[in-house]
């Protein structure tokens, strides 16, 4: 992710230009304040399983923070952390105790080991994902905004790949930011001809003034309706 000082100047105007830094600053800021929420949302998610600082170590290695917010976020979510921390029992490691179990009873215990290694694992991996998609969010709503702020200067679609290109999203994530934003932008910014291509919807047709039906002008067919 580079700076908002860094924006290549182009060919738009000293009033665009500011505000697109404002844009792209704001993007900052509210990228760590997601990065944040997720981090703490992650240690509290985990916290039955890892410690704060192991909780905090494996988010940063399962999401991925850009290296010039990992302090900010880290300060930040152990803020948000302050009541959990005060309140975390101290560990004890259960590796004195091995020793005193008999054969059978080690390798049960070590079965057991794996599959806490493995849940704890799967754990991660969900709480990933559900950070991953915040920042997905959050990247798709400041592209969008950037797309609003260059609206008289260049098309949608080349306005979200500068935002893009300036936070340096891998491939996926750039295709996921894209995709999505474009199909916001879509959604709120109809085409002139397609603003009313909407039918509107029948109206109901008018009740019956007749409060019973005559099931005598019915045909037949040989059944009879009991009452």
């Amino acid at each position: 992710m580079t700076t908002p000082s860094l924006i290549v100047a182009r060919r738009f105007s000293t009033a665009t230009r500011l505000h697109l830094q404002l844009v792209f600053a704001k993007a900052v800021e509210a990228l760590a304040e997601t990065y944040q929420r997720q981090a703490a949302e992650f240690v509290r998610r985990l916290k039955s399983r890892l410690t704060v600082e192991e909780a905090l170590q494996r988010y940063f290695r399962e999401v991925s923070v850009p290296a010039t917010l990992e302090e900010t976020v880290r300060s930040r979510a152990l803020i948000s952390l302050a009541g959990l921390i005060e309140k975390v029992p101290a560990y004890t490691s259960p590796g004195s105790s091995w020793s005193l179990l008999r054969p059978d009873q080690l390798v049960t215990a070590l079965r057991r080991r794996v599959q806490y290694v493995e849940e704890t694992n799967l754990e991660c991996r969900l709480a990933a994902s559900v950070a991953d998609e915040a920042v997905a969010a959050t990247h798709v709503r400041m592209a969008r905004e950037t797309a609003e702020a260059l609206a008289h200067e260049v098309q949608p679609d080349q306005a979200i790949m500068m935002y893009i290109r300036e936070f340096n999203l891998s491939s996926i994530d750039a295709q996921v930011v894209f995709r999505t934003a474009m199909s916001h932008w879509a959604e709120l910014h109809p085409l002139p001809n397609e603003a009313h291509t909407v039918s509107p919807v029948p109206a109901p047709a008018p009740v019956a003034s007749k409060r019973r039906l005559v099931l005598d002008s019915r045909p037949e067919f040989g059944l009879r309706v009991l009452v």
